[in-house]
């Protein structure tokens, strides 16, 4: 595979200030400039001023300059029009409106062993006399930028663009409505899903484990209630952990753990896609699917603001 990683997004909101002290209850460093990052550095979110909220560009990183020939010859040869400048892809997507952009780029930061806890159970103690570490840990930054989900009008054309243009890999699909797409060994960097306007439908932080979900997710939720949307759960597709806030800008942020990792294509195409239907598609476990993760409150300013675009 010529793409290796998701380099991060640029998304534009009313308020990147209120955005901002968002991710910094969160623990991101950075700034809407330079770019907000987890603790292990790597994709990075870059917010804009906007009069809406809307995501505007996704980057990806490949190996070589002869990764971005192949995919300005991929994009050329479906239709698109690429323009490659400074060693640089760009292309925009028509549905989603959103950017793409693919450029050569280092490895990403290798992360930091997560110490394994090995729990009690049934028939197998092995913390005896002593209560769970986890319950002395506290909140604390998420590892990286683990993935977002684009909101399009046309799921199938926005697919193949990626697919079959830029590059990345088709994980797990719920025709027409959902596709998991990667660009690295995570079960999905970008997922797409059906949508009447364009729009960034969520992104995902990921966590060492469960319990740092859980840490993380409650120190945002005492200060603020409201800002829980969904969780705690496990999901079929991609098997992880998750827990989905609010955002100042009415996005979704997503905290997750235990994502499954793809290393073998061939392996995963014969006993990791397993059936994935209407019956998995929110979770395998947990909360059922809230209506505004399907309908957000602000889907008819959206509408009102994309119908004069």
């Amino acid at each position: 595979m010529g793409l290796h990683r998701l380099l991060g997004f640029t998304a534009a909101v009313p308020d990147p200030g209120a955005l901002a002290a968002f991710y910094g209850e969160l623990g991101l460093g950075g700034s809407p400039t330079t770019g907000f990052t987890g603790s292990d550095g790597g994709a990075s979110v870059l917010v804009d001023d906007g009069d809406f909220r809307r995501l505007i560009r996704v980057e990806f990183g490949c190996q070589g300059p002869e990764d971005i020939d192949a995919a300005a010859r991929r994009l050329i040869d479906g239709g698109a029009a690429p323009v490659v400048n400074d060693g640089e892809l760009r292309v925009v997507d028509p549905a989603s409106r959103v950017e793409l952009v693919v450029r050569v780029a280092d490895a990403a930061p290798v992360p930091g062993p997560t110490p394994l806890v090995v729990p009690n159970a049934p028939g197998a103690t092995v913390r005896a006399d002593e209560r769970a570490p986890a319950v002395f840990a506290g909140p604390r930054p998420p590892r990286r930028l683990g993935h977002l989900v684009i909101g399009t009008p046309a799921l199938a054309d926005t697919r193949d663009l990626l697919v079959q243009g830029i590059g990345l890999k088709l994980s797990d699909e719920i025709e027409g409505v959902i596709a998991f797409l990667r660009c690295s060994p995570d079960h999905h960097n970008v997922a797409l899903v059906e949508s009447p306007v364009p729009l960034l439908q969520h992104y995902s932080w990921e966590c060492d484990d469960i319990d740092h979900v859980g840490h993380s997710a409650s120190a945002l939720l005492r200060p603020d209630p409201s800002r829980h949307t969904w969780g705690l759960g496990r999901h079929f597709a991609g098997s992880n952990f998750y827990w989905y806030l609010r955002d100042p800008a009415g996005s979704y942020l997503e905290l997750y753990s235990d994502l499954d990792q793809i290393h073998d294509d061939g392996a995963w195409e014969r006993r990791g896609r397993t059936p994935f239907d209407f019956e998995h598609v929110a979770n395998s476990w947990g909360p059922d699917l809230p209506l505004e993760f399907i309908v957000p409150p602000d889907l008819d300013q959206l509408q009102a603001v994309w119908a004069d675009r």
